[in-house]
């Protein structure tokens, strides 16, 4: 069969799929406009906000979650460099994604992506008529690089990566993704690995780059920022760990870790962050089980008495304000099988990083830091207690291993401008 011919039989079947989807689910809309799920509801089926509608020809950047926002923070800042009237319009994928997106990226509007369904995107597109679609990491929808290509828009992938997981499910779906990737302009992807996967699932060799990750990029801009967040001077007088992005499972681990500590560092605090917002009281009663002295940060004001133990960060958006607080921090999302959040940030306020084995999607960044002395691979509670110990009692190796961690960040700064040189030059050309 002829490869273009291929390409419209797997987008046909895919769209046949998606509008039995979306009709099939039109009865149940009444229903989901009685739930938590109504908000939002007609961005997703293709209502767009005024501010949206009010753009002209806007640089469509499309990031799915909370990670992917912030990756997507530098190239923002460098886009607004070099075009400082630039319409930007970010979508993402979650709620929480979006809020993250008002609230940390200079964009003129943002909304929730539409459904991947072939009327709902494509009437989207129309009226949107952006000058190019910007995917951030690994966002392959079908529907919506389909609209954009036969609209004549180019897009473009940036911070590209895959992991050999991921690779393996796009994979059983091939006759999809050898008609996708084709309508991709550029692939600028994270690693050599990750060029070599999405080469084999149908990317033309020619497109793929190995650009670097932006997160690095974002680790050096955030750095620039002194200012810590409102909710910093809350733990004037104490010592700081800092547990961050965890999943279920690893505040028990990283309680476990602290608990001798507190009888050899009374003026020890524990900051917990869990990744989802949804697990916030899950949280608050773990920590209330273990008879902690808690504070919880959406209710505190002024600074925390010196017996407090434990800070729980039930808030969005401050995290990175904290760590310039911190003497260490684990990254959560690598002790289960989430595979990694951003290990680089901490290293970029100067902080020793600890992070468990299964970091599969940050595993470049994982290894940079551990090769550097910046980092600290534990597998149980006992190894992370040994570890910050260690930093807790020797006043110059948190110091030292910040320090290397902060080599590593500079040494990959360039990515955002040359990210966002990639995407001008994609839009220019087209």
């Amino acid at each position: 069969m002829h490869p273009r011919t291929a390409q419209m039989l797997s987008h046909a079947v895919y769209d046949l799929v998606g509008s039995l989807l979306g009709l099939l689910l039109l009865p149940v809309v009444p229903a989901l406009l009685l739930t938590r799920h109504r908000h939002g509801l007609s961005e997703r089926l293709g209502r767009l906000p005024r501010a949206a509608t009010a753009l002209r020809t806007p640089v469509w950047i499309h990031a799915a979650s909370v990670g992917e926002v912030l990756a997507a923070e530098p190239l923002v800042r460098e886009l607004r460099r070099h075009e400082p009237g630039l319409p930007i319009l970010v979508s993402t994928t979650t709620v929480t994604g979006r809020e993250t997106a008002r609230t940390q990226l200079a964009a003129d509007a943002v909304t929730l992506v539409p459904l991947d369904v072939r009327w709902i995107v494509a009437g989207v597109m129309r009226r949107l008529a952006p000058r190019c679609l910007v995917l951030v990491e690994t966002e392959l929808w079908p529907a919506l690089i389909h609209s954009a290509s036969s609209r004549g828009i180019p897009t473009i992938l940036v911070s590209g990566c895959i992991s050999a997981r991921s690779a393996a499910r796009y994979a059983r779906v091939g006759w999809l993704t050898r008609a996708v990737l084709p309508q991709i302009r550029v692939f600028a992807m994270q690693t050599a690995a990750d060029v070599a996967r999405i080469v084999s699932l149908g990317a033309p060799a020619e497109r793929v780059h190995v650009v670097g990750n932006l997160k690095f990029a974002r680790g050096v801009l955030a750095a620039g920022a002194t200012t810590p967040a409102p909710g910093a001077a809350l733990v004037a007088g104490h010592r700081v760990l800092i547990a961050a992005s965890t999943h279920a499972g690893e505040e028990q681990l990283v309680l476990d870790a602290c608990g001798a500590l507190w009888a050899g560092h009374p003026d020890l605090l524990l900051l917990l962050a869990p990744r989802r917002p949804e697990r916030f009281e899950e949280v608050a009663t773990l920590i209330a089980r273990h008879g902690l002295v808690c504070a919880r940060r959406s209710r505190s004001a002024a600074p925390l008495a010196p017996a407090t133990q434990v800070l729980l960060l039930d808030t969005l958006g401050e995290l990175p304000g904290f760590f310039p607080t911190a003497t260490a921090v684990f990254v959560g999302g690598t002790t289960v099988a989430v595979e990694g959040h951003n290990v680089l940030e901490p290293a970029v306020y100067g902080k020793p990083v600890a992070f468990g084995p299964r970091v599969a999607n940050v595993r470049d960044a994982a290894e940079a830091l551990l090769a550097a002395g910046a980092a600290t691979l534990v597998h149980d509670a006992a190894g992370l207690h040994r570890e910050w110990e260690r930093l807790l009692t020797d006043a110059e190796a948190a110091p030292r291993m910040g320090a290397r961690g902060r080599a590593v960040v500079d040494t990959r700064a360039a990515v955002a401008a040359h990210t966002a040189d990639l995407v001008r030059t994609c839009w220019t050309a087209a």
